[in-house]
């Protein structure tokens, strides 16, 4: 039977048909488009139906099969699904450039903490030392203080006592009170200087008023 050949109107492809093809429409079987064969046959014949193709497979043209492949891509049923999946990554991906870019272009570089160095007052030591050696002392002069407030106490009773008795023992009862009364003064004066002194030194503690009888 005689064969005619026939190209495919969108990509070239040569296809081979036969009589009963003639005003008959097929699918390209290289773009998969409509090709309708002409109703009254060329005169040119050939051995059999067939597909040839003018380049070699390593160079055809691929772009004479994009047509087919969008095609079947705009007609995919599931691409919500696909979009649903994809935004959890898109949002991913935009906090990621976001955090980046804020982090390269924003961020200022964070300057060395300088912590002030204090110096020590080389006195600051010595201070503390005599003030504890001054509040110390105001402490034992607190202590000779009551001594000597219980001693002219007792030399005054017996100094009364003393009234009654013979002059001499009379005598030694009064140079008794009198020695007391020295001791007296003489430790208020020691306690006096002693607070006075822990005073001067910063000492906050009100040792007279601790004295129920200055």
């Amino acid at each position: 039977m005689e064969s005619f050949k026939h190209s495919c109107p969108c990509c070239g492809q040569h296809i081979e048909y036969t009589v009963c093809y003639c005003g008959k429409q097929i699918q390209c079987p290289m773009c998969g488009h409509t090709v309708t064969f002409p109703a009254v046959p060329p005169k040119q014949g050939g051995a059999k139906l067939g597909v040839k193709s003018l380049q070699p497979k390593a160079v055809r043209n691929w772009a004479s099969k994009m047509p087919g492949f969008l095609g079947s891509l705009r007609d995919y049923q599931h691409w919500n699904v696909v979009a649903q999946c994809a935004v959890p990554f898109v949002i991913l991906a935009v906090l990621l450039a976001g955090a980046a870019f804020v982090k390269n272009k924003l961020s200022e570089p964070t300057s060395a903490v300088v912590i002030p160095t204090e110096q020590a007052d080389p006195e600051a030591w010595q201070k503390m030392a005599d003030l504890r050696v001054a509040d110390q002392a105001v402490k034992t002069s607190m202590q000779q203080l009551a001594a000597a407030h219980a001693n002219a106490d007792l030399a005054e009773q017996r100094r009364k006592q003393a009234q009654k008795l013979e002059p001499a023992q009379k005598a030694v009862a009064d140079n008794q009170a009198q020695l007391a009364e020295k001791l007296l003064a003489a430790a208020r004066q020691r306690f006096d200087a002693a607070n006075t002194k822990y005073r001067q030194l910063g000492g906050t503690v009100d040792y007279r008023a601790q004295c129920p009888r200055y």
